[in-house]
């Protein structure tokens, strides 16, 4: 309903409480409508919540052989790679010349957190390096968990290097052009053989933590050590 007045000889309405405040109670709807579409909007373009890869898949113990150089207590990680590399045969070591088989059990302290590296792919990753046999990741994309692994990788081959010919291998990535917050290297895994570049079709076992170092003219220089069968 509405209250007639008069202005100069005709007249206008005014609207009542009630219709004002229909008015507003429309108005405010609107805005909760807006709102709302807003959110859901945001939510279904992944701008409102940061993505989250899902967890691997755990590994208890008793699912798989263990090697004998393995951890007494394992990680979750080392078992999800256990389930899927194999050792290096130990017998390659001991029928080395005693400089050779020191060496090779140097390397061999280096495979716990090879091995823990490689479990700390998730499910999606495992996949795509078993079935391309190659992987490569940024290592500024590292999942926090993996960039750990990593990190742990370079300090026990500083520790068990250290007197040896073999460099540590951040001063060796530096040395091939790798930059000191390594923001122009992938790591990863391959199945190729050292001094071979991933990019050709190799037919191996073994499996090799790898590195590809961009440098400023737009090559790319790879590097790596094996650590596991497949």
């Amino acid at each position: 309903m509405t209250d007639t007045l008069s202005s100069g000889g005709r007249g206008y309405a005014r609207p009542t409480d009630l219709h004002m405040t229909r008015l507003r109670t429309m108005k405010t709807t609107w805005r909760v409508v807006a709102v709302i579409g807003l959110a859901a909007a945001l939510g279904s373009c992944g701008c409102g919540k940061a993505h989250k890869p899902p967890a691997p898949t755990p590994v208890t113990k008793s699912d798989v052989p263990l090697p004998e150089w393995a951890p007494k207590n394992p990680s979750p990680e080392f078992l999800r790679a256990a389930k899927v590399l194999k050792p290096i045969p130990q017998e390659q070591g001991a029928e080395a010349a005693p400089e050779a088989a020191a060496l090779f059990g140097r390397l061999r302290t280096t495979w716990v957190p090879a091995y823990e590296f490689f479990g700390s792919l998730t499910d999606g990753q495992t996949k795509r390096f078993l079935s391309t046999r190659k992987l490569r990741v940024p290592v500024k994309s590292l999942r926090a968990e993996q960039r750990g692994a990593l990190d742990r990788w370079f300090a026990t081959w500083r520790q068990a290097m250290r007197g040896s010919e073999l460099e540590d291998w951040l001063v060796q990535l530096y040395k091939t052009g790798a930059r000191h917050d390594l923001s122009n290297v992938e790591v990863g895994f391959a199945t190729v053989p050292v001094g071979t570049s991933s990019e050709k079709i190799v037919s191996t076992h073994r499996v090799h933590l790898w590195f590809w170092i961009k440098k400023p003219n737009g090559s790319t220089v790879e590097t790596g050590c094996a650590f596991a069968q497949i």
